[in-house]
Formats: structure tokens, sequence, C-alpha cells
């Protein structure tokens, strides 16, 4: 048994972050019913995230617009367990689906709102997308230079971490749920995400940082620390301790940088960080970077080759862990890998509970489970409202 078997999900998200908390709902073996509109979640025409946050999932075609779709949600609301939306602010409640009104059918429903700045506050109605957020909160600003180009944006980690934490606490809700029996409403929003992301910064901008080295100005970062190339690659080195650069140096065949004055001190190092650069580079242009990562590593320095994702999906340790599952897509030829979990069980562990849904291919089935006749189905696809 999977944690959250006979667990149901009425998830009636869309884009990313909303679906993405679901996606690892059911990959801890919930059941988790996507209801969409007819014409389908919008991301249905972007293929890889779409698939990449919905495998799994059931998928059922209801218009929440007219008033047979919204009774028909609220019967499947009467006997599920959790509720996840990520409208914006006010909008569940000019469909009839507000916490108060779902509470009245449900007392014990767990209901989860997701939005970009939260359901209280002068921004909730603010719209919002990844970007936008990051640009509110100084995320942006943490990241980027100050001559980056203007159009230039971040990776995107809000929409994902975002619905991880909506995860998190609907799996917190439910054992609170365990114990009194009671449902709870729950407010996930991406500022608050990208505040949690910038909590060290938040600190330090009101805690004087203990004195050390002072990089001079346009300097990121320490000079032990960083890509060096390599006579392929480049590798990253993060030799954050001072025993640790010269170990480094013994290791790449250049033990007399130790005694050079312009490294003699933290601070001469990154006083000297261009030269240092140079000094570890003609040093580790005399073998390939996958070398390098395996000796330095081996000593204890964390050091890892600059791969890119594709490399890495076949990477033997990605292969050896089964990190990815292999999915059927629909439109798509042959099994497409996806993330799953990313976690270990000894037993019960997490899975895909099926692979990614056609538009509305569960509909029937989803709603005869619900106690919908079949003549009733045929009434309702005839009137538009599935």
């Amino acid at each position: 048994m999977q944690p959250l078997s006979g667990v149901r999900i009425i998830d009636v998200t869309h884009a990313l972050a909303g679906p993405f908390c679901t996606h690892h709902l059911q990959l801890m073996g919930a059941d988790v019913i996507k209801v969409e509109p007819p014409r389908g979640d919008d991301f249905r025409e972007r293929p890889a995230p779409f698939a990449a946050s919905n495998a799994g999932k059931r998928s059922v075609t209801v218009d929440l617009k007219t008033p047979e779709g919204r009774d028909l949600l609220m019967t499947m609301v009467a006997q599920g367990d959790v509720l996840v939306e990520n409208y914006r602010p006010g909008v569940a409640a000019t469909l009839g689906l507000d916490w108060a009104s779902l509470k009245a059918v449900n007392p014990k429903l767990i209901y989860c709102s997701i939005s970009g700045y939260g359901q209280s506050g002068p921004l909730k109605d603010m719209p919002a997308i990844e970007s936008s957020v990051q640009a509110a909160s100084g995320l942006l600003m943490a990241q980027m230079d100050s001559d980056a180009h203007q159009r230039q944006t971040t990776m995107l980690l809000l929409d994902p971490l975002t619905g991880y934490v909506a995860y998190a606490t609907i799996l917190a809700a439910l054992l609170q749920r365990e114990k009194t029996g009671v449902g709870q409403r729950l407010d996930v929003a991406m500022i608050d995400a990208a505040l949690m992301i910038s909590s060290v910064g938040i600190a330090n901008l009101q805690i004087e940082a203990p004195p050390g080295p002072t990089a001079p100005a346009g300097m990121v970062g320490r000079p032990t620390v960083g890509r060096f190339r390599s006579a392929d690659k480049q590798l990253f080195i993060a030799a954050v301790l001072p025993p640790w650069w010269g170990r480094v140096c013994d290791i790449i065949g250049r033990p007399e940088l130790k005694d050079d004055p312009r490294f003699a001190t933290p601070q001469a190092r990154v006083e000297n960080a261009d030269a240092l650069m140079r000094e570890w580079e003609a040093g580790l242009a005399a073998r390939p970077a996958e070398d390098w990562e395996a000796k330095i590593s081996q000593a204890g320095v964390p050091a890892a080759v600059v791969r890119t994702t594709r490399d890495f999906i076949d990477h033997p340790h990605v292969v050896g862990r089964g990190s990815l599952s292999d999915i059927r897509v629909p439109g798509h030829d042959g099994p497409v890998r996806l993330m799953g979990a990313g976690v270990g069980f000894e037993h019960g562990g997490p899975g895909f509970q099926g692979d990614v849904p056609a538009l509305g291919a569960d509909t029937d089935a989803v709603l005869t489970e619900f106690g919908i006749t079949p003549a009733r189905v045929t009434e309702l696809r005839a009137a538009g409202a599935i």
C-alpha cells in the first residue's frame, strides 16, 4: 500500500504550480481526478510540461461555468478528501466553489488554494506568473547581474517549489485531519515560496555577518568556487574550506601555488582571483573533466562535471537509482522518461498511477464511480456540461 492509497484528490488546477502539487500526491498513491474544461488545460498545448506534471491522473471534462457542471463538482467534493485550485483570488467564489460553499458540502474537506500573492494582503489581486513574482520579491535581483539584458529572466524555480510546498502542506493537513476529524483551508502563495528561497539572505540583511575576505567590485562568490576549464569540459569545484584549496593544488599537480604569495591568504586569493583561475586551469588542462571529478571528489572536495540535463539523464547514477520512469504520452511515439518522486521507500513507495491522460478520457468512468448514471452522463454531454 502506498502512503496515500484511498485518498481522493479533486484537482481543478491548471498551468504548472497546481498540477505539480497534485502530481506528487498521485506519486504517493492518491487518486487524482483532474477536472478540466471541455477545451482542456491550456498547458495541453505545451506537451512537455503538461506530461511532467499530469501523468498518472485521471482526466474528467466539466464545464464549471454551467449549473450542471458545478453540481457535478459538488458531487465529487462531497465524496472527496482534498480539493486543489489555483484560480486568482475571488474567481472560485464567482463560480460558487469557494471554501465556505464547499465546506458546507464536506466538513472534512481539505481545500488548498495556490496563487501568486496569496488570499490576503494588498497584492492579492495582482496577476502573477513565475517571473513577475521573482521581480516583486527581490529574487530576480538576487540572481541577476545589474548589467544583464532587460528581457533576460532567471531559471523557473517558483512554480515547482510552490507546488511542492502545497503538496507538503496537504500532507500535514491530512495528518491533522486524522487527529481532529475536521477539514482545513490552506493558503499557499508563490510570493512566500520566493521568500523561502531568500530566507538566508533575509536573515543576513538584519544580522551582521562575520568579517571575511572582501571581493573587489564586480566579483561574485569565492575564487576557489566556480567553473574551471579542463581538457574537454568545464568542472565545478567548491573548495570552500582553506585546507581544500591546497588539496586541489596538490591533485592537479600545482603544489607550488600553496606557497605563492599571490595566494598565501584568503584575502590574497580573492584579490588575485583571475590569476588563480588561470593557474588552476593550466593544471586541469592535463585531463578530462570526468577524471578530475573522480580524483577531487575522492579527496573530499565537492566537484562535478558541468553537464547538460540531457547528458545527466543517461548517467549511470540516474539509471541505477531508477529516478526516471517510462510513461506513455498521447500523440507521442514510444515512452517518455519522466521524473518521479525523487525519494526512496523500503516498501510501498511512490510511483506513477498511470500514463498521461488524454483529455476527458476518464469522464464516464469517474462520473459513474460518483453515482452518476450512464443516462445522466449522456444528458450532460448533450447539454455541453462535460
